[in-house]
């Protein structure tokens, strides 16, 4: 005599349903966070690269720096007219300063944290043209107060093509390489374009690592120093309460973002 088989009932199957479906609302989130903390790791793991290539760099430009705004592209505007906050995601002019040539792979130029949020806000830079494409190939700038002594009225007169051993604060607290925002903040409406960093106010540190969505301005920035090690920092320039102006309270000598000015000597 054969036996019947029983088959699940609506009410079990709907039972299994929503336990998989609370199980996946519990892990999701922790998916989310460990894909969030690769994706940091890699950008640290790019600027790791930015380190190896500072030195060999150096090592064939008898120990100078190159002019912040010409490292890893000659020109901000490649054409007469070019809107310059444009020029990180524009692959119609490629990279062609001196650093860039360094590079192991182009992929290290440009961290995934930063390249997925341009899918959202690559068109809400100022200035933004329809018409230039917006796919990213770098999103990391020099620190400005290295290189070239052009860097404004903080830089020291007369200095021009920096050697790394003009640096006498500890090379440990000096950034090369570090990240700027694509999208303006209350206080400073100065974003990445000309991949040099002027950390005295013209431009602050971005703040997307780590960041809640909806608030992309709490988060953290990655820097590498002069001393090739790579660390993460909030950014020493932030929104003043009421979010229109600048709040200077933990700026180094009341006016650099952290990490930047290269000299014991107050400036």
């Amino acid at each position: 005599m054969k036996s019947k088989r029983r088959g699940f009932t609506l009410i079990e199957l709907l039972v299994v349903i929503s336990i998989i479906a609370i199980l996946m609302a519990i892990m999701m989130p922790a998916l989310q966070r460990v894909k969030a903390q690769a994706a940091e790791m890699r950008c640290r793991a790019n600027l790791k690269q930015y380190g190896v290539v500072q030195s060999m760099y150096l090592g064939d430009n008898d120990d100078r720096y190159p002019s912040a705004w010409n490292s890893l592209v000659r020109s901000e505007a490649p054409i007469g007219g070019y809107q310059r906050y444009c020029r990180w995601h524009d692959p119609r002019y490629p990279a062609d300063g001196p650093i860039w040539r360094y590079m192991p792979e182009s992929g290290v130029n440009l961290c995934p944290v930063f390249a997925t949020l341009a899918k959202t806000m690559g068109n809400v830079h100022p200035s933004h043209v329809a018409t230039n494409p917006i796919v990213p190939y770098y999103s990391y700038s020099m620190n400005a107060f290295l290189g070239n002594g052009t860097g404004g009225g903080t830089t020291p007169a007369g200095i021009r093509d920096r050697k790394a051993s003009d640096i006498t604060r500890s090379k440990a607290e000096v950034f090369f390489f570090g990240e700027e925002n694509m999208w303006g903040r209350p206080g400073n409406s100065n974003v990445l374009n000309d991949n040099a960093l002027c950390p005295d106010g013209r431009d602050w540190f971005g703040t997307f690592h780590g960041a809640k969505k909806g608030d992309w301005n709490g988060g953290t920035v990655n820097l590498v120093f002069a001393d090739s090690h790579v660390g993460s920092v909030k950014s020493a320039l932030q929104v003043a309460p009421g979010g229109v102006t600048a709040d200077r309270s933990e700026a180094e000598y009341g006016r650099f973002e952290k990490y930047s000015w290269p000299f014991k000597r107050n400036p």
